[in-house]
């Protein structure tokens, strides 16, 4: 079912180029029930997973309307945020009481990743993002698992955590502590998102009390520490709960009326009015497809920018006289591309270099006495 969309236009200029008025919004799904955490998968022809919270599970849809159950954990668990890693692996915030985890899940087995912080339990996981260096950043306010702030064998307040899966044996580091610098004690860091270049960490303040409602930006170092917290943007009709950015940086939350679009320097570009939405993904071709999960609807709409999922960086190292490229596997939709002209758009070509797949990783070696040639990796 499509249906005419309602835009509050704040920034008629910038609004122009990332939304075609014209648009509608298809309802794919409705289920009745509180609806969260989306992600688009792009393998097997693509589809999208959510969290039907209401009834304990994660659902699969296949656009347009196809829905079937994707994953039935034990009661009480409750998905919520979920996003992917470098290597296409659906990583889950478990915010229910037999949850308070973070966990990875492929091929429908669950992996718990991250229980504890410095022997203290989580009180309900909620959203979370990867960086591209594998760290998994996560938000825990403390919605799901009824359990009272402060009990003992908890943290004694609602923080953001790093986990570096990669470090030894693991670790886990609160890395925001600081309630958002409000004195009232009852910030809720929620939905947490990345710039495209990685230097700035969003977190939402869904905390519904005159203190809420906004969007904290920090500088994020080599070293993954947080500094310069500011008050990014304000949402003026519910809370910010999702948030995601695009491949520009602008800033998408979901709202009480729908989705609030914001610039990189925080002003409002404009709304997209609709159901209340919890969450929100950018998915389909080219990540062009804004998908929006609320109460009771999965919906869509097509956009004319694409969100941060449309770029993957390529790592160069020089061995042995060769350069490496490589990059994260599996890639779907993705081609190395190579072209002797940076300048020109249509010298580029799918390379011939051979690619290696191993340890999650696609390798191409490239010989160094052959003619210079640039590189980069093009989304199909």
């Amino acid at each position: 079912m499509a249906r005419a969309v309602t835009f509050d236009i704040a920034d008629p200029l910038e609004f122009n180029r990332i939304i075609d008025t014209s648009a509608v919004i298809t309802t794919h799904a409705n289920i009745n029930k509180w609806l969260e955490g989306p992600t688009w998968i792009p393998s097997n022809g693509g589809y999208l997973v959510f969290c039907d919270q209401g009834n304990n599970r994660l659902k699969k849809l296949v656009p347009p309307s196809t829905v079937t159950d994707f994953l039935l954990p034990p009661a009480n668990t409750l998905f919520n945020g979920t996003v992917l890693d470098g290597q296409e692996r659906l990583i889950c915030a478990e915010a229910g009481s037999a949850g308070r985890k973070i966990s990875m899940l492929v091929n429908g087995l669950v992996t718990p990743l991250v229980t504890t912080c410095n022997g203290l339990k989580f009180y309900s996981p909620n959203d979370v993002a990867v960086k591209s260096d594998g760290t998994i950043w996560f938000t825990d306010p403390n919605y799901n698992s009824n359990t009272i702030k402060g009990t003992s064998g908890y943290p004694a307040g609602y923080y953001v955590y790093r986990f570096d899966p990669s470090n030894g044996n693991a670790t886990c580091t609160a890395v925001m502590t600081d309630n958002f610098g409000r004195t009232d004690g009852t910030a809720r860091p929620n939905g947490i998102c990345f710039s495209p270049d990685e230097t700035r960490l969003y977190v939402a303040d869904s905390d519904n009390s005159t203190g809420g409602h906004r969007i904290y930006a920090y500088s994020v170092s080599a070293n993954n520490t947080l500094s310069n917290r500011v008050v990014f943007a304000n949402v003026n009709n519910g809370v910010p709960d999702g948030i995601k950015c695009d491949i520009e940086g602008r800033v998408w939350s979901s709202a009480g009326n729908g989705v609030h679009i914001f610039a990189p320097d925080g002003h409002l570009i404009g709304r997209i009015i609709t159901n209340r939405t919890a969450n929100l993904c950018f998915g389909g071709p080219q990540y062009k497809t804004l998908y929006m999960t609320g109460q009771p609807y999965v919906t869509s709409m097509p956009v004319l920018v694409s969100g941060t999922q449309a770029t993957k960086k390529l790592r160069i190292m020089n061995e042995d006289g060769q350069i490496k490229l490589s990059w994260p596997a599996p890639s779907t939709g993705w081609t190395l591309q190579e072209s002797e002209q940076l300048e020109t758009p249509e010298s580029w070509i799918n390379s011939p270099l051979p690619v290696v797949t191993a340890n999650n990783r696609k390798t191409v070696l490239v010989d160094t006495g052959r003619p210079a040639k640039f590189f980069r990796l093009k989304l199909n």
